[in-house]
């Protein structure tokens, strides 16, 4: 084989991987799912609770809600919870809802977890990752308040003390 003919086929396929690269980086810009934004309605979804219940997020519409990602292994989770459920059990009444939401645990460190810190709000677990992804989730705790229109109001990535919850619960309600 001769050097020129060589030199064709190195720069052919040389051209055809950077098209690839190309097309793959397009594609995965006009594909990729948009990020939720304060104002956005809140992206729906359905879980299943520890339960066995189907639970859907438009279920709730009307109603204030929180939306709160966690973890049983994460510090800061175990220091909000017990804040979350005394909100959960005041304004519950007032039409405020807590959707909590665990990444992928084994349901018996779940419900243990939630016997432990009395938890009487739904809890659901999202095994494959799809709401987490969805709400674009990287850190824990990570907290979306919806107003009773469905829209995010607030997003809060890590821990939440009382006196902010309060008053991010009052911006919903």
């Amino acid at each position: 084989m001769s050097n020129k003919k060589k030199r064709l086929i190195t720069r052919t396929i040389i051209l055809v991987v950077l098209l690839g690269v190309v097309g793959f980086t397009l594609y995965q810009n006009l594909h990729k799912d948009k990020k939720v934004a304060i104002g956005d309605k809140a992206p729906n979804f359905k879980l299943e609770t520890l339960d066995g219940e189907t639970f859907r997020l438009k279920d709730l519409e009307g109603k204030a809600v929180l939306i709160n990602f966690w973890g049983t292994w994460c510090e800061p989770c175990k220091r909000e919870m017990p804040l979350i459920q005394q909100a959960y059990e005041k304004y519950h009444k007032q039409g405020f809802e807590v959707v909590s939401i665990d990444q992928k645990e084994a349901k018996f460190i779940v419900n243990k977890f939630i016997k432990q810190y009395g938890l009487t709000f739904p809890v659901m677990q999202d095994k494959d990752s799809k709401v987490n992804n969805m709400y674009n989730v990287y850190n824990l705790p990570a907290s979306f308040f919806v107003n009773r229109e469905g829209k995010v109001v607030r997003m809060e990535e890590g821990e939440m003390k009382k006196k902010d919850l309060e008053k991010w619960i009052h911006e919903i309600l």
